[in-house]
């Protein structure tokens, strides 16, 4: 069966043998050129995906250390000024116009503050662009006026009324129980049918004498970090978000408002279920893979498989030192990067089958030039083969197949005078045969004869020893029958004797037919 396979495939044309091998060549090259070209180009994207991710990181912690530190700041310069009795916060007038001016230079909500008894107030933006001037006292209720401000910071008119208690609100109690520069938590800042995820810095605010006098804090809208995340290049389909340990969302890059709202109060979403399918998906998987947040220590960088396409993911705790402990979440998926890499291979692909078809075009124009000298010489080994020696093969261009070519000439002329000489000894050669074999019939002939003599003479010797045998074994025994005979009949005279011979008439007939 092998040699059978092996013959079948033995018989292959020529064309073939020299097309195929020449363009499997040129395929293998270009396909290993492209798939090496590949698996660069994805290790290279895969580094550039990282450099890009931890680019936007660093981007990313920049602007939080930049913008999280200006309402600490802000607390530390009000508390000095107060602590070195700069500012009297007994004088409500003169502490809201300074921290009016204050919100015309920097991009806060409201600063503020609450005394130990129960007095306080600040200045807000509670409609994002306008700033107010707060005030409350002791005595509750009723206790609060909000005072619409002009573009000196004077106090215009009371735009309402309100009752407010700082002991129960928990950016004045946190500051107050941890005695040292916080942030409170995050909650929701409702105004105007606006809504806002806010975060309040605080700190306790003390005297000269080192008294507590009660706390100070700046509060920012974490809608300014929904924005700038918005503005980041992540090559068009990624998205970054950061959410608080406990899955809660704080901004996002996405169109969609980290909160919900519902029947006009505004609720926090956890990022699990954000509108926001991608940041579902994302957390939902970082939930699966982590189990819990809390476990994130360090920066963790993954590829997770996200409804059948891979994204990088870049998962990077933020902490500062008043408490914040985030996590800054970055997903790209993967044909964001590999778009060109895509298209790069296209192209590969593209060139390939160029490339393969002009390899088949040359190995049929090459093999073509190669085999019609071969075919030549093919059709001159056949009409040898019938008898005509006398064919002579055209040169051909190529130097091998031109040796070859004179090569095969020379033997036909040599073959031709071989054939010419042979004919004449085949031909004498014959007539001794002939003669040879008339010798070797009469010969034959003969031997023929002598062998029939011979074979004669063997069949009459073994008919006379087959007849002698018998005969020698009656005379031999003739004698003794002689004898025996004689003895019978000296014995029938003896009875004949003792005995009256017409007793015996029958006996002695007998004996005599016997004899």
């Amino acid at each position: 069966m092998k040699l059978y396979r092996f013959g079948k495939l033995s018989n292959i044309p020529l064309q073939l043998v020299l097309i195929v091998p020449f363009v499997l060549q040129v395929l293998a090259a270009v396909g290993l050129v492209g798939y090496l070209s590949f698996r660069n180009g994805e290790k290279a994207i895969s580094n550039l995906a990282g450099k890009v991710m931890e680019r936007t990181n660093n981007e990313v912690n920049k602007h939080l250390y930049s913008y999280l530190s200006i309402p600490h700041k802000i607390n530390q310069v009000n508390a000095d000024v107060i602590e070195m009795g700069l500012l009297d916060v007994k004088d409500t007038k003169s502490i809201g116009k300074f921290f009016w001016k204050q919100m015309q230079i920097y991009d806060l909500s409201y600063i503020g503050y609450g005394l130990v008894s129960g007095e306080g107030g600040g200045a807000a933006r509670y409609d994002g662009t306008r700033v107010s001037i707060d005030e409350w006292g002791s005595k509750l209720p009723n206790n609060g006026r909000t005072y619409a401000t002009d573009n000196q910071g004077n106090r215009t008119n009371i735009t309402s009324n309100y009752t407010y208690n700082n002991f129960e609100e928990s950016w004045y109690v946190e500051a107050i129980k941890a005695g040292k520069p916080i942030w409170s938590r995050i909650y929701m800042w409702d105004s105007d049918n606006s809504h806002f995820v806010s975060a309040s810095a605080v700190r306790p605010i003390y005297n000269q004498q080192k008294q507590l006098l009660g706390m100070i804090g700046a509060d920012i809208h974490l809608q300014k970090l929904s924005d700038f995340l918005g503005q980041l290049d992540l090559f068009g389909s990624g998205q970054i978000f950061i959410i608080e340990r406990n899955g809660l969302l704080i901004a996002n890059s996405a169109k969609q408002q980290p909160f919900t709202v519902v029947n006009g109060k505004s609720q926090r979403l956890k990022a699990v279920d954000s509108s926001e399918p991608y940041i579902r998906n994302v957390t939902q998987a970082l939930q699966n893979k982590f189990s819990n947040f809390q476990n994130i220590g360090k920066v963790k960088e993954l590829k997770l498989k996200l409804e059948g396409e891979l994204h990088y993911i870049s998962v990077t705790p933020w902490r500062d030192e008043y408490g914040l402990d985030w996590l800054v979440v970055m997903s790209v998926p993967e044909n964001a990067f590999m778009s060109k890499i895509h298209a790069n291979t296209r192209t590969t692909i593209i060139f390939c089958l160029g490339a393969l078809g002009v390899a088949v075009v040359l190995g049929i124009i090459t093999s073509r030039w190669i085999i019609r000298p071969i075919l030549r010489i093919n059709q001159a080994t056949e009409v040898m083969a019938s008898g005509n020696l006398e064919k002579v093969i055209e040169k051909s261009n190529i130097l091998e197949l031109n040796n070859l070519t004179k090569s095969f000439n020379h033997m036909a002329g040599q073959l031709h005078l071989v054939f010419t000489e042979l004919e004449s000894r085949v031909a004498e050669r014959t007539l001794e045969l002939t003669n040879t074999l008339k010798e070797l019939q009469r010969t034959q002939a003969q031997m023929i004869q002598n062998e029939k003599m011979s074979s004669l003479g063997q069949m009459v010797a073994g008919v006379a020893h087959e007849i002698n045998n018998p005969a020698t074994f009656i005379h031999g025994n003739l004698i003794h029958v002689n004898s025996y005979i004689q003895d019978l009949l000296k014995l029938i005279n003896f009875y004949e004797k003792i005995t009256t011979i017409n007793y015996f008439p029958n006996i002695k007939n007998y004996m005599m037919k016997l004899i």
